[in-house]
């Protein structure tokens, strides 16, 4: 006979305490964008409608470059016009047929005195139910490719990576930040992709490679899913695809967040991966990070 033994085990849950998630960025020739929103509490309804309420609409934000200074407006996923949600979409990254259900804010300004210039280093200050919070980053020199490029994978003459030849520069510490969109045109007349798509591992520096020429490549995260391509070019660049490469230098701080965040991404689903605190360079006990990208442009054409 074989018999088992049952204990009912109470769990007594953690303590949720909400906290400010602060995602901002400034780049070069563009307005700083800033996204608010709140821990989400694990245990509580994980809805879809849920995670879209957590944002935050009446924070009072003020930018400064150490000289000037200025208050961010509001550009909220419900007021914007249907004929501009295709622009709303790179905003926010939320699909078009959702864009007037959430009232989802993001904080910029028209002023062109704070478009991202590179030495410059930008500072902000969030108010917010009396607390305050505040962060600062540097748009650094850029580093330029030295040329883009395609190749066709062996046993195929149609699919390939999207490469690159760099150059880092030897007296300084460098960073760098690889971002992809297809300009090819769909069947609708428009661009297949709205927005700039980020690879699997999008981010590295130099701590490997200080002063080193040498030629790197990477993947197009828009075909891993795609039925429609044989399941081994997934991930390729298909001939004659035209692929707009935006190519980022960042500070040491902003790579660290970026570095660490995608780690955890990446190991997401992995129950057997080591937790990672994500570094933060908000004050005040927010979560998150306000980065500075010093971006360069390339067009390639896999030919």
């Amino acid at each position: 006979m074989v018999s088992a033994c049952q204990k009912d085990v109470s769990v007594k849950l953690p303590n949720y305490d909400e906290k400010i998630v602060v995602d901002g960025k400034i780049e070069t020739g563009l307005p700083p964008l800033i996204i608010l929103s709140t821990t989400k509490n694990i245990f509580s309804n994980n809805s879809q409608d849920a995670l879209f309420g957590d944002y935050i609409s009446d924070a009072l934000i003020i930018i400064s470059d150490g000289t000037i200074s200025d208050t961010l407006q509001t550009i909220c996923s419900d007021e914007i016009p249907k004929e501009f949600q295709d622009i709303g979409y790179a905003l926010f990254g939320i699909p078009p047929s959702l864009m007037s259900k959430y009232h989802i804010c993001a904080y910029s300004t028209t002023n062109p005195a704070f478009f991202g210039q590179t030495g410059k280093t930008y500072s902000i200050e969030i108010q917010y139910k009396g607390k305050k919070y505040s962060a600062s980053t540097s748009i650094v020199e850029p580093t330029f490719l030295d040329s883009v490029y395609w190749k066709p994978e062996k046993n195929t003459e149609m699919y390939g990576y999207a490469y690159a030849h760099l150059t880092d520069p030897i007296e300084k510490y460098n960073a760098y930040f690889w971002e992809v969109l297809r300009t090819n045109i769909g069947k609708d007349g428009k661009s297949e992709d709205l927005k700039f798509h980020k690879t699997g591992n999008p981010v590295f520096d130099d701590q490997f490679i200080n002063g080193v020429s040498f030629e790197f490549f990477y993947e197009n995260p828009r075909t891993w899913r795609d039925t429609s391509i044989p399941e081994q070019f997934r991930g390729l660049y298909k001939k004659n695809d035209t692929v707009l490469i935006k190519f980022s230098s960042l500070d040491k701080s902003t790579f660290n967040f970026l570095e660490k965040k995608y780690v955890q991404v990446n190991n997401g689903t992995n129950p057997f991966s080591i937790p990672i605190n994500i570094p933060t360079n908000i004050t005040g006990g927010a979560l998150g990070y306000f980065g500075g990208f010093s971006t360069t442009y390339y067009t390639l054409i896999c030919k």
